[in-house]
């Protein structure tokens, strides 16, 4: 599941929602952590809004931290965790949180943004029974 989440690279392709993702660069850090840089282009309806984030990927799988550099957020915090690993399976904990550089479109987007996310979680799901 690790390796689905931090393939940037292909969420264009069973992401709602994303039109676009790319890994712009990889970097090895010093405790053994990846550091990859990753833009996303989001269209829904009205909206089209470009970001980019930093993510770190731990080293032993464990966890992925992503922060956005520039986009629509004026905070965004995104947090996944796996544990209990074994065959067929693990836990994940999804952490999300966010607050929209512009109020008006925070106030247009918050209502549907529960839904969202289900279909965002919904697709990881999905990816990950047709891999694997």
């Amino acid at each position: 599941m690790f390796d689905l989440v931090v393939d940037v690279d292909s969420y264009h392709e069973f992401i709602p929602y994303c039109t676009a993702s790319r890994i712009n660069s990889r970097t090895a850090q010093t405790n053994g952590d990846t550091q990859i840089q990753a833009d996303l282009v989001i269209a829904y309806k009205f909206l089209h809004e470009k970001y980019s984030s930093s993510i770190i990927a731990a080293h032993d799988k464990s966890g992925l931290l992503v922060q956005q550099k520039v986009g629509p957020f004026r905070q965004l915090h995104n947090q996944w965790q796996f544990s209990d690993k074994r065959e067929g399976g693990c836990r994940i904990d999804f952490d999300l949180q966010f607050v929209f550089a512009v109020p008006l479109l925070g106030r247009l987007i918050q209502p549907i943004m529960p839904r969202v996310v289900a279909r965002f979680i919904d697709s990881f799901e999905t990816r990950a029974a047709t891999l694997y």
